[in-house]
Parts: C-alpha cells; sequence; structure tokens
C-alpha cells in the first residue's frame, strides 16, 4: 500500500511537470522515493521527474510499487491546493485519495500496461554548463514566446545568450560568468521550439535553481530544482532544425 504526505507545492510541481508533455503516466513509489518519466506524442520531449522520500512529510510504501495516473485529473485537483497545505496520498486497490483539509478526492488509476511505454534517458555528452536563477530563465521564455516561435540558446566565453526574432522584434538576453551561479564557458549553440519551453518554465519561481546542459544542434537537458529543493524536475528537448 502507498499512503504518502507531502505539501501542496510538491504535488502542484509533480502534475504539473507531467502534464507539460502527457495526460496520462506511470507513477513508481520506490523505498527511495517517488519517480516518474515520460515522452511527448512526437518525441520530441521527455520530462523526468524526481521527488526523494524525505522530501515527503510521510512516506509509507511497503513495497516498491507502480500505478497509472491520470495526470490530467490529478493537474486539475492540485490546483484548488494551497502550497504549503498538507496533502495525503493514499493508494489501495484501483483508487488513489487525494485529501486535503475537509476534502477529499477518489480517482480512479489507470493499469500502468495500458501506459505508454516509458523511454530509455539518452546518454547526451553535452559540452557546456550553465546554472542560473530558474526565475529569470522563466521571464525571458514568456518574453520570446510573445515574438516568435523559436529561440536560440548560446554559449561563449562572454557567457550565456537566448535569442529569439520575429518579424519585427528581437530579444536578446545575455548573462556574463560573473552573473550565472556557475558556468564553464563551453562553446555551444541550438534553436528550441518556444511552444515547448513555454510550458517546462511553469514549474519555475524565483529563487529556484536551473542548470542547463547544452550542445551544438543537440538536444537540451533543462534541470530544474523546485519547491525549496524538495523536488527535481528535468526535461530534455530535441533541436530544431535551422533553416
Amino acid at each position: 500500500m502507498i499512503d504518502v504526505i507531502l505539501t501542496g507545492d510538491v504535488l502542484k510541481t509533480m502534475a504539473k511537470a507531467m502534464v507539460a508533455l502527457v495526460s496520462e503516466a506511470r507513477f513508481h513509489f520506490k523505498s527511495e522515493g517517488f519517480h516518474s518519466r515520460a515522452v511527448d506524442p512526437a518525441n520530441v520531449a521527455m520530462v523526468i521527474v524526481d521527488v526523494p522520500s524525505d522530501s515527503f512529510e510521510v512516506y509509507s510504501v511497503d513495497e516498491e510499487e507502480v500505478i497509472g495516473v491520470d495526470v490530467n485529473r490529478v493537474h486539475d485537483i492540485s490546483k484548488t491546493i494551497k502550497s504549503k497545505e498538507l496533502v495525503e496520498l493514499k493508494v489501495e486497490g484501483s483508487t488513489m485519495t487525494i485529501k486535503f483539509g475537509s476534502v477529499q478526492y477518489s480517482v480512479q488509476l489507470i493499469d500502468p500496461s495500458a501506459i505508454r511505454k516509458e523511454p530509455k534517458v539518452p546518454n547526451l555528452e553535452l559540452p557546456a554548463k550553465i546554472v542560473m536563477d530558474a526565475g529569470e530563465f522563466k521571464k525571458v521564455i514568456q518574453a520570446a514566446d510573445k515574438i516568435s516561435d523559436h529561440v536560440v540558446f548560446r554559449s561563449d566565453d562572454s557567457g550565456f545568450y537566448i535569442e529569439a526574432e520575429g518579424d519585427v522584434d528581437k530579444i536578446e538576453f545575455h548573462m556574463s560568468e560573473g552573473e550565472l551561479i556557475e558556468f564553464n564557458k563551453a562553446v555551444a549553440r541550438s534553436m528550441f521550439s518556444v511552444e515547448y519551453l513555454k510550458e517546462f518554465v511553469k514549474i519555475a519561481g524565483s529563487g529556484d535553481l536551473l542548470t542547463i546542459y547544452l550542445g551544438t544542434n543537440y538536444p537540451v537537458r533543462l534541470i530544474f530544482d523546485v519547491c525549496d529543493g524538495k523536488a527535481k524536475v528535468e526535461y530534455i528537448l530535441a533541436p530544431r532544425i535551422e533553416e
């Protein structure tokens, strides 16, 4: 049996991270904590969510269990939960109950075997490493979304750049080594879809950490440390081919 208690912000993040790409997913409850990963129907992006057991207020899992979850349903429920509110998740048979305050939802689970097979995580050797405030990244992606459907990430010894160009407007975001939390000055450049990125940044807040691993015309790894370090969400996004 699964019986865990966590804060609302962690549950919100788990659901929001997954719903950015899929409508249903396998949730793994292991002795070391929660894990889920999925790839979007177009095979363009992958999401990996990890919440260690000590990030839960209570974590009681008899043995490793895998459940199939309607992510849209959990996401909708989580919208009414306050960030610091305690939430109990209990799984018995084919039902998961979500209880917070005086409210209790009963959610029907999905047979895990009916959900698309989980992807293998690609082994990517990406030269550039950039660590920055996730809230800053969120702001520039939201700004880029207003003028273009794609952005360029690039790095060199002068810093990290995000550039977007529309029919009329252009945005350039630049942070030097001194402004970044960590930066190895490696040279890299790739173009990515804003449509995906604007969904990814919904989990990020000011003060959260974002680690970016970037290559040239390779997928990018975006690793968000969120909820005061209680949860880690990684997105891997394939590049757009430049014309």
